[in-house]
């Protein structure tokens, strides 16, 4: 029977590390595919992640309420990510409609047996992922988290220290603009 992850979460805060292991192991690939979206390349992707995993093990203990660990791993995310760009002062480039990224590689399995919707499904999914990291950062932040991560409008709220209005807000525009480009996309 699998435990839950509150469970795991108690016995991990108080010295388990068979659950913390497990912890980890479930969260990683949630953790890889919000920085895989907010991450332009994956050159130091696997240095953020780390980042964030000692983040994790060494503060555990301090949350206070299980019920709250996905916005709070959400924060370390977003924070690291953050820690990230000044460490290696990167701009943080807003959107330009002119400016076209042509190196970005982003393939998601499809187990469909038509080749042409496989071609179709794989162009698509580039154009969504194309989209996504055009975004500027104050968009790409709450789209990620609502749409990959699956957090509520209060959670983002919470992480991102905005207004709930303001997140709204901000999906609402990224989620046109991501709508945009699939629109160019569909209508050739």
């Amino acid at each position: 029977m699998k435990e839950t992850l509150e469970n795991l979460i108690l016995k991990a805060q108080r010295g388990d590390e068979i659950a913390l292991e497990t912890i980890i192991k479930q969260e990683q690939n949630n953790i890889y595919t919000t920085l895989f979206y907010l991450k332009k390349d994956d050159s130091d992707l696997s240095d953020i992640m780390q980042d964030v995993l000692i983040k994790l093990v060494k503060r555990i203990r301090q949350l206070k309420n299980p019920n709250y660990f996905k916005t709070w791993l959400n924060q370390i995310i977003i924070n690291s990510y953050y820690d990230y760009l000044r460490k290696n002062k990167k701009k943080i480039v807003i959107f330009d409609p002119f400016k076209q990224n042509e190196d970005v590689e982003f393939e998601i399995p499809d187990h469909s047996t038509n080749p042409q919707n496989r071609l179709l499904y794989s162009e698509l999914d580039l154009i969504i992922k194309n989209a996504i990291e055009n975004l500027p950062l104050q968009y790409k932040i709450p789209i990620a988290l609502r749409e990959i991560q699956g957090l509520s409008y209060d959670e983002i709220s919470s992480i991102t220290k905005t207004s709930i209005g303001t997140v709204k807000s901000r999906i609402s525009r990224a989620r046109a603009k991501i709508k945009n480009d699939i629109d160019r996309y569909t209508r050739g």
